[in-house]
């Protein structure tokens, strides 16, 4: 089984070789705005059309390297289809970050040098090796994505790895995604920190009143606190995605809910709400479980969300009227009462188990009738 990270290291180019670097990215850019702009207006997004409409022009009109045309392409296409997949507008990106595919960089890692292919030749980028990075010593690469942050120059490079496949043992574990609690499971274990929200409230609340002021320290205070607040939701996500790996054996199987195009399905009432549900980053949390999970063996699946939050556990009832409110489900047909958040990590636990479907609405296995062997919920109250 081959699992591939993306890991981060500092370059340092010298200064003859920054200046190729920011012209090699501002080409690239155009070569990127291009292939989006002829993609947008014939509505195609082919790749091999689009090479074949703008490969000639770009490569007669820009002196980027021909590899790194085909990969603005190849990320144009990617931003195309993102955008079609999402109903959105037509995408656009100011500073794109510079793909190199194998043919135009290569690692070397005992010098600890990167050699890209930029504007005027080839290159040689010394980077730092930091102890997080150096356990991916030696792995073998596939793409880099070269990034500029403020002044400071980062080389995204992709490694693979090879490990053994995970035996499945059966045991399903359902998780619950929220935005009040983090992620709750089924076997009861409420993930997360309660005092994440309270430190989230207080920057948001100082940026209204940065916002309120106006002046030019306020302004420049404005976004060194949002990207403080990215690090911090960013860091939330990973200490969240590595408990719930950690809460499971290896073999096992965590089932998430399917929450792509939630936020055009759900109203959200004040802007307080509306806020929180936008800034909620249920994608990028799977993606860190997504690569942490196959590193311990951890198995992933996704289920249908509907029903999840208004079935009862105990009979089978659904009904909208059950859930009182966030925190609190109470069966209006035979009264069970638990936490919300838990009885809807028990109902995907038991939809990935078969033992009730969501588009039939009512309790038992698809097909078949409801034995009764469903429940098997902690017996302590959360």
């Amino acid at each position: 089984m081959i699992v591939r990270r993306t890991v981060r290291f500092r370059v340092r180019p010298s200064p003859d070789v920054e200046s190729r670097l920011l012209e090699t990215r501002q080409q690239y850019t155009e070569a990127f705005d291009a292939v989006v702009d002829a993609g947008w207006e014939a509505k195609r997004i082919n790749a091999v059309d689009l090479h074949k409409t703008t490969y000639r022009d770009l490569r007669a009109r820009l002196s980027l390297p021909s590899q790194l045309v085909i990969t603005a392409r190849s990320k144009a296409v990617e931003a195309l289809r993102a955008s079609k997949a999402i109903h959105g507008g037509r995408p656009s990106c100011k500073n794109p970050s510079v793909r190199f595919d194998a043919r135009c960089w290569r690692m070397d890692w005992n010098r600890c040098a990167a050699h890209l292919t930029l504007i005027g030749g080839r290159a040689e980028l010394p980077f730092n090796m930091d102890p997080y990075a150096a356990r991916f010593w030696g792995l073998c690469t596939t793409t880099a994505d070269l990034v500029r942050t403020g002044k400071r120059w980062y080389l995204h490079v992709v490694v693979e790895s090879e490990i053994a496949t995970p035996i499945a043992t059966g045991r399903i574990v359902g998780v619950d995604r929220g935005i009040k609690k983090p992620a709750v499971t089924s076997d009861g274990l409420f993930l997360g920190r309660r005092r994440w929200k309270d430190i989230e409230d207080r920057m948001l609340a100082l940026r209204r009143r940065l916002q309120a002021k106006g002046t030019k320290s306020a302004k420049r205070h404005i976004v060194r606190l949002g990207c403080r607040l990215a690090r911090f939701r960013r860091d939330c996500d990973h200490v969240l995605s590595k408990q719930l790996v950690g809460s499971v054996g290896p073999g096992d199987t965590l089932v998430f809910e399917d929450l792509r195009h939630i936020r055009d399905r759900v109203r959200m009432r004040g802007h307080v709400q509306r806020r929180r549900l936008h800034a909620w980053s249920f994608a990028r949390l799977g993606s860190f479980v997504g690569y942490k999970a196959p590193e311990r063996g951890v198995l992933m699946a996704t289920e249908d969300p509907r029903d999840t939050s208004r079935r009862c556990p105990s009979c089978g009832r659904i009904d909208k009227a059950s859930r009182r409110d966030q925190s609190h489900f109470r069966c209006i047909g035979c009264g069970f009462a638990r936490n919300a958040d838990l009885v809807a990590a028990w109902n995907i636990r038991d939809l990935h188990e078969g033992l009730w479907s969501p588009v039939s609405r009512a309790p038992g296995h698809v097909n078949g009738p409801n034995v009764g062997g469903g429940l098997h919920a902690p017996s302590a109250s959360p």
